[in-house]
C-alpha cells in the first residue's frame, strides 16, 4: 500500500523543493564561518522536507524534535512514555482532521489507503503514521551528521568530492557502509541455529548495521573509507525490511552534500571539539564545523 507514495518518480518530483530548502539553510550560516551542523542543518533540513510530505505545520518543528529525541535518545522510561503519548494523541487528531478535510499529503494517503479491498483499522492507521513519524524525523539527520563528521576530519575525501561531485552518490553509499547507525530488532519465528548458537521462537535478535558494514568477510580493509568502493551495504535494510523512504533519504543526503560542498569552503571540525555520540541510534550530539568565509 505504501510503496507508490515513495517511488523514485514520486521523490524526483520533490528535487527542486528539497534543494531550495538546503540552499536556504546553508546560505543563512555560510557568512558566519561556522555552524553547529546538527542543530543548524542536519535536523532542520530533512525534517522540514518530511513535515511537508506529512502535511504537518512547520511552526511545531521544535516540539516534534523534542518528542523525537525523547523517543529515540532518552533513557528515562517516563520521558519515553510521555513522548509516545504526545505523538499518538497528536497524530490521532491529524488523522481525524484528514478524514474530514483530505489533502495531498501522507496522512490523507493513509486515510484513503486500502489493503485487500478494506480500509486500514484505526490501530493500523495510527501505527503506520507513528512509524512514518519516527522514521522521518531522525534517520536522515543521523546519517548526515556521521557523513559530515567524516568529511570534517578527512580533508582529502572532502577535496575529492569537491573535484568530483558526480561521485557524491557513490560516496554516500560508502559512508553508509562505514558508519552504520542503526541496530534494529527482530523476533525469531522458528527454531534456528547460527554458528552453533540456537535461537528459539520469541527470542529477540539485534541486527546491527554498524557491525555488518565493517564485516571483514564482506569488505576488504573494512575500517578504511574508500569513496570509490561501490559497496553493497545494509544501511537501508534488506528484503521485505528495506526502508520504504530509501529514495527520499538518498535524495536528501545527496542534495545536502552537493549544496554544502558547493557553497561552503574547506571546512573542519572546530579545533578542540571532541565529538560525542548518542547510542542506540549512533548520532553525533553536536558537530561544530568551521571554515574561512568567502570575502
Amino acid at each position: 500500500m505504501v510503496n507508490p507514495a515513495f517511488t523514485p518518480k514520486a521523490m524526483a518530483a520533490l528535487e527542486d523543493k528539497i534543494r531550495l530548502y538546503a540552499v536556504e539553510y546553508i546560505d543563512a550560516f555560510a557568512p558566519r564561518g561556522q555552524c553547529e551542523f546538527m542543530g543548524d542543518f542536519a535536523f532542520e533540513f530533512p525534517i522540514k522536507v518530511f513535515m511537508e510530505l506529512m502535511g504537518l505545520p512547520h511552526d511545531r518543528m521544535s516540539e516534534f524534535m523534542e518528542w523525537e529525541m525523547n523517543l529515540l535518545h532518552n533513557h528515562d522510561l517516563s520521558k519515553i512514555a510521555e513522548a509516545t503519548r504526545s505523538v499518538l494523541a497528536y497524530l490521532g487528531g491529524e488523522i481525524e482532521d484528514r478524514r474530514a478535510n483530505p489533502r495531498d499529503d501522507l496522512i490523507s494517503f493513509g486515510v484513503k489507503g486500502q489493503i485487500n479491498g478494506r480500509a486500514l483499522t484505526d490501530d493500523e492507521l495510527l501505527g503506520f503514521m507513528f512509524n512514518l513519524f519516527i522514521g522521518g524525523l531522525d534517520t536522515v539527520s543521523t546519517n548526515m551528521g556521521l557523513h559530515f563528521r567524516h568529511l570534517g576530519s578527512h580533508p582529502q575525501d572532502q577535496a575529492f568530492l569537491r573535484a568530483n561531485p558526480s561521485e557524491i552518490p557513490h560516496a554516500i553509499d560508502e559512508l553508509m557502509r562505514a558508519y552504520g547507525a542503526v541496530t534494529t530488532f527482530r523476533t525469531c519465528k522458528k527454531e534456528t541455529e547460527v554458528a552453533g548458537i540456537r535461537f528459539m521462537p520469541g527470542d529477540k535478535v539485534a541486527m546491527s548495521t554498524t557491525l555488518a558494514g565493517r564485516d571483514p568477510a564482506e569488505f576488504d580493509a573494512p575500517a578504511e573509507v574508500r569513496l570509490d568502493r561501490r559497496p553493497r551495504h545494509v544501511g537501508f535494510g534488506f528484503g521485505i525490511h528495506t526502508c520504504v523512504g530509501m529514495h527520499l533519504a538518498r535524495r536528501e543526503l545527496r542534495i545536502a552534500m552537493e549544496e554544502f560542498l558547493a557553497r561552503i569552503p574547506d571546512f573542519r571540525i572546530a579545533p578542540g571539539h571532541q565529538v560525542e555520540c548518542h547510542l542506540g541510534m549512533i548520532q553525533p550530539v553536536a558537530l561544530p564545523l568551521v571554515w574561512t568565509p568567502a570575502s
